[in-house]
């Protein structure tokens, strides 16, 4: 939709003209429309255009509690929950909030570490005759889990079950992820079999997690053996299993032929892959200097409509650079300025380096213009 090009390009003054014109058209705006405006503007910092909408009923909307959560999701979304909050504060008594403008809030402070400001949102959410759900609890586990506070996340799990909100599968997920990131396998493996015990649906997530920390633990052939047990369980094996589980074999210098097999596995079963996908064994393929391979992985790409990003030009890079590909790292520079992307410095750092112990002058030149020109993009 023009709206939405229009805000990606930052002409924010042509989109409020847009809107303007689509509103003679009665119905055409929709909250769909306001969203994507509301998300765009707050990226941007524009404060005075968000408020804006405080006149929303000149576009044939009126505002209600949806409308309202709408304006907060994006906001806390931009990382600006004072904002949210501030709206929140101004139509209170004229719009009746429900659990989900409370899950808002909740999330967005326990986001900003502010817990002391999300356990008074959830107070006062239990004054308003809402009780806190899954969602609610879920935002401080997640937030304590960030902070490597483990002995609040367990205290978080007990008051859910004290409070007849037992956690979820995607509760327990967000632990058992956390537990296997801080090392601490043994305790997520424990939250693993509580959670089965529990009778929690074990979905992809969860098998997911538990491929990630039995990896992590160098238990290689263990997450094998969990990916094979998700078929016989009937659980689909999606991209993010598929994704897990390829990071995992890539992490292994033998199981090349492994995380190449299962890509191809993806493909037969119809599963499509995405960047994330590709990362890992394109780093791979880098690391060990396997040119022929990473090139099918990037027609292959190619093929599926897959675009590299910044991250993935960053990443081919800063591995050929440490291999040795210097030409082949080169390339990939200037295909990434010839998309518009910026390179970071210290990537253009690293090759410069190498290019100068290899004595490779004009090539050195060339990265060093590149360099020159993004700066000054």
């Amino acid at each position: 939709m023009m709206v939405d090009i229009l805000g990606k390009w930052r002409e924010f003054k042509l989109m409020w003209d847009c809107l303007e014109e689509m509103k003679q058209l009665p119905g055409i705006i929709s909250i769909v429309t306001l969203s994507k405006v509301i998300r765009t503007l707050s990226k941007a910092g524009r404060w005075s255009d968000v408020e804006a909408f405080r006149n929303m009923e000149r576009f044939g909307l009126s505002k209600d509690s949806e409308v309202m959560n709408i304006v907060m999701d994006a906001l806390v979304k931009e990382k600006c929950v004072e904002k949210a909050h501030e709206v929140f504060l101004e139509f209170k008594d004229t719009i009746q909030p429900n659990a989900f403008t409370f899950n808002i809030l909740i999330h967005g402070w326990c986001k900003a570490r502010k817990f002391d400001k999300a356990c008074l949102v959830m107070g006062n959410m239990e004054k308003d005759g809402f009780h806190p759900d899954i969602v609610s609890y879920t935002s401080f586990v997640e937030a304590y889990c960030k902070e490597k506070d483990f002995r609040r996340v367990e205290v978080m799990l007990d008051e859910m079950q004290k409070k007849g909100c037992p956690p979820n599968t995607m509760t327990y997920t967000i632990v058992m992820l956390a537990l296997g990131k801080a090392k601490e396998m043994a305790k997520a493996l424990e939250v693993y079999e509580k959670a089965r015990q529990e009778g929690c649906l074990l979905d992809s997530s969860v098998y997911s997690a538990l491929i990630f920390i039995l990896n992590k633990s160098g238990r290689f052939k263990d997450a094998q053996a969990i990916f094979v047990e998700m078929s016989k369980q009937d659980v689909t094996t999606n991209v993010l299993a598929y994704n897990t589980m390829i990071s995992a074999a890539c992490m292994h210098s033998q199981e090349e032929e492994e995380a190449l097999g299962l890509l191809i596995e993806m493909e037969k079963k119809l599963c499509k892959p995405n960047l994330k996908t590709y990362a890992p064994l394109l780093k791979m393929c880098c690391l060990r200097k396997r040119m022929k391979v990473l090139n099918y992985l990037l027609n292959d790409m190619f093929r599926k409509d897959i675009s590299p990003d910044a991250g993935t030009f960053t990443l081919l890079a800063n591995a050929l650079s440490k291999a040795g590909k210097l030409e082949h790292a080169c390339s990939f520079l200037e295909e990434m300025a010839l998309k518009g992307m910026v390179p970071m410095d210290n990537t253009i750092r690293l090759l410069l380096e190498k290019l100068e112990e290899k004595g490779m002058k004009r090539a050195k030149q060339q990265i060093g213009d590149l360099n020159l020109h993004a700066n000054f993009a």
